[in-house]
């Protein structure tokens, strides 16, 4: 019997059968090459996927621990084995961990074509860069670059740096980076709060102890201490104003400027703000000498000037600067006398400038005018030491003074008024000089004296009659 053979259809070749796989020598079978590709594909993706789990649940395990920015910094670069960078919105260099501690700091100067490029591109897309080294530019260094972000606001960048030359930033990176930003960006917005909330406290102190909102001496030293201001540590207060009617706005800058100055500048300065413009406590740095009675205020009357030079404020401000006080519960005299300051200043046509109430002299009087207890305490000042001394060796050294100012200082005619040779008029007036420190031919000092003296006579006339 014949067996009939299979014909193919009309017009179609047989088809290939796919070889299947053969036994390997243990008895498996062995994939195809093309299934082999497929699945070494995956496995290295699931070992990158279980590398990039295992970074981020340890470096989230930290960020819930509510460590600040620099100490995820070095948990990451321990993490990863690289070297990590913290950068801030402004591309300056905050913190940075791990790597090889040879490698040259970063450093992107804006001013380099390629480095202006980069940064351009990162504000705009705000996304993942990878960025190759640039031999002879400040990016000679590769990195991967990852903008921190929170909604449209940018809290910085974070950047892991390449270490070889072979060296590239592979997937774990990429993936690792993207979810630390993350990580980062909560760290650093809670870090933005604690702050925002610190300084709101600050400013709220710093107020009612100027404005005098304390129970007694003890609660305004309990608000200094909170401060940080030390019980015995002297400070004075500043008030920081622009010149006309208008008030000094957020809005325009004015505000923030000063602040932010400040707070480069003079970062020991507690501050508030006010409509009219920004007041702040500012310990004194002068040291009291040990057993000395009161502190040398020498070195601190020097320094302001060169603080307010350093402190390169915008030119329209002008500031006010009370005299060294001792006690926190005279905060309110102080912010007194520096707003006294700046009014005159401006009055003076001294805008600009830092105008130090200690230093105003016979001015202070302009501002104190209808206060006797103040314009005794000004008398006090210039004529006390003299009239301690008449008191004690029953000298006439003050009268002496007043007929001298009212004689135009000429010693003969004041001899003459007193009945007494005009050499002891020369000799009580050097006895004068050195008692109170004035220089009689100064017109400043001598109008510093009038007008103590007449203020003294004035006052024995009141209690004569």
């Amino acid at each position: 019997m014949t067996r009939a053979r299979a014909l193919s259809p009309p017009g179609n070749q047989p088809r290939s059968v796919p070889r299947r796989p053969g036994p390997t020598p243990d008895g498996d079978l062995a994939p195809a090459p093309e299934l082999a590709e497929v699945l070494t594909g995956l496995s290295r993706q699931n070992s990158v996927y279980r590398r990039t789990i295992a970074v981020c649940d340890q470096l989230a395990d930290t960020a819930l621990k509510g460590v600040d920015p620099a100490d995820l910094t070095h948990v990451f670069a321990d993490l990863v084995g690289k070297r990590i960078v913290l950068m801030d919105p402004a591309f300056r260099v905050r913190t940075d961990a791990g790597g090889d501690e040879t490698l040259p700091d970063l450093s992107w100067d804006r001013s380099d074509p390629s480095v202006d490029r980069l940064l351009h591109a990162l504000q705009a897309q705000r996304r993942p860069l990878r960025v190759p080294s640039v031999p002879g530019s400040s990016l000679a260094q590769g990195c991967l670059v990852t903008p921190i972000v929170i909604g449209e606001d940018t809290l910085g960048y974070l950047l892991v740096l390449e270490e070889g030359e072979d060296a590239h930033p592979d997937d774990v990176d990429l993936l690792t980076a993207t979810y630390a930003a993350t990580l980062f960006a909560l760290t650093l917005a809670h870090e933005r709060t604690s702050t925002e909330l610190g300084l709101r406290y600050l400013r709220t102190v710093v107020d009612a102890l100027v404005s005098g909102h304390f129970l007694d001496a003890e609660d305004a030293r309990e608000k200094a201490r909170s401060l940080g201001l030390a019980d015995s540590a002297g400070f004075r207060v500043c008030v920081l104003r622009r010149p006309g009617e208008g008030l000094l706005e957020a809005a325009d800058n004015g505000v923030d400027s000063i602040l932010t100055t400040l707070t480069r500048r003079l970062p020991e300065a507690m501050v508030t703000v006010r409509d009219f413009g920004v007041i702040a406590i500012v310990p004194e740095q002068v040291r009291e000498p040990e057993g000395a009675a009161e502190a040398d205020l020498s070195d601190s009357v020097q320094a302001w000037p060169r603080i307010w030079t350093d402190l390169g404020l915008d030119p329209h401000v002008t500031g006010g600067l009370s005299e060294r006080l001792q006690r926190p519960e005279l905060a309110p005299v102080g912010l007194s006398q520096a707003e006294q300051a700046v009014d005159l200043g401006l009055r003076l046509g001294r805008g600009g400038q830092l105008i130090d109430y200690h230093k105003l002299g016979i001015y202070r009087l302009l501002l104190r005018i209808g206060d006797i207890r103040q314009l005794w305490g000004f008398a006090d000042e210039i004529l006390g030491p003299l009239i301690s001394y008449d008191a004690a060796h029953g000298g006439e050294l003050v009268t002496t003074l007043s007929v001298y100012l009212r004689n135009q200082s000429s010693p003969k005619q004041t001899a003459r008024a007193l009945r007494v040779h005009a050499n002891t008029i020369a000799y009580r007036a050097r006895r004068i000089e050195t008692i109170t420190g004035l220089d009689l031919d100064h017109p400043d000092d001598r109008l510093l004296a009038q007008v103590a003296v007449t203020i003294l006579e004035s006052q024995i006339s009141h209690d004569g009659s």
